[in-house]
């Protein structure tokens, strides 16, 4: 199948040993499955095949999204999204030996904290220490000041096994503070009320030549989904935004990979409208220590 054929959101490629393996969100609320496709090309592609399942003893129950594989210290590492049996939703990370799994929990536990929604967490590594950087948005981020629910980008030290966390999370920036952000109307079905929402979707870091960090994200300012990117010099910031955005057409959900010939690619879902989404690629280059999408 081709590229266009596969209806998912949030994609993720790993290029590992010159096959691609892409993982995304199939969008189904009573999913308990992940898969992967493969490509040796990145035009036609073969699957699905599942590489996780989510046990009946798991802290979760359910809607499965936002996967990642990262290779980490010589294994392969699943990171997504999950809702929880409290009825919030944060990020697990499972392990494996191959990108096709299968995948098995490293914990009992999420890797994002319990109290507070964790979605779509990605792994970042900095002077060896490994991060675990999410959204932390609705429904339990209101802002009393802001009169609207304020998605904020965190992070948190993991131990070298990823198994739990080193110290408290903490702020990287809100979806508030980033200039080209702004506010999304939208039908919040669960409680039958309109609200306010400034959305922190898909974080994802890449490193730049200089060693700093570049962090693509999504909000939904006025409904239109898009890339905003941030630099910073650590992982803790301070993290400085993009005055243009890194693409700003309805798509979003991002992640960055090099392709078998060392040049990147920005893999996105678009458009941003449910049902229709299938994964895209663009040419990105590095640009006066920015990502600059063809």
């Amino acid at each position: 199948m081709l590229l266009s054929d596969i209806r998912i959101r949030d994609p993720f490629i790993l290029c590992h040993e010159g096959t691609y393996y892409l993982y995304g969100t199939i969008g189904e609320p009573k999913a308990r499955e992940l898969y992967v496709h493969k490509s040796l090309d990145l035009v036609n592609w073969e699957g699905p095949e599942v590489i996780y399942t989510l046990r009946d003893d798991s802290w979760a129950k359910g809607e499965l999204w936002a996967p990642e594989v990262h290779l980490y210290c010589g294994r392969f590492y699943l990171m997504h999204t999950m809702l929880g049996k409290n009825g919030l939703r944060a990020t697990e990370i499972s392990v494996a030996d191959s990108p096709c799994g299968p995948f098995l929990p490293i914990s009992d536990r999420p890797a994002t904290p319990a109290d507070r929604s964790c979605i779509d967490g990605t792994l970042c590594t900095e002077n060896g220490r490994p991060y675990l950087i999410y959204s932390h948005d609705w429904p339990d981020c209101y802002d009393e000041s802001a009169g609207a629910y304020v998605g904020k980008i965190e992070a948190i030290e993991l131990t070298p096994d990823l198994t739990r966390a080193v110290g408290e999370p903490f702020l990287l920036f809100s979806s508030k503070e980033a200039p080209l952000s702004g506010e999304h109307p939208t039908h919040c079905s669960w409680r039958g009320q309109k609200i306010v929402r400034y959305g922190s979707d898909g974080p994802f870091v890449h490193r730049l030549r200089d060693g700093r960090h570049f962090l693509v994200w999504s909000p939904i300012p006025d409904g239109n989904y898009m890339i905003l990117g941030a630099v910073a010099d650590s992982v803790r910031g301070p993290w400085q935004h993009l005055d243009t955005p890194v693409f700003a057409n309805n798509g979003g959900h991002s992640m960055i990979f090099a392709d078998k010939d060392g040049d990147l690619r920005l893999c996105l879902h678009w458009p941003e409208i449910y049902w229709q989404e299938r994964p895209m690629l663009l040419p990105i280059r590095e640009e006066h220590g920015r990502l600059v999408a063809e």
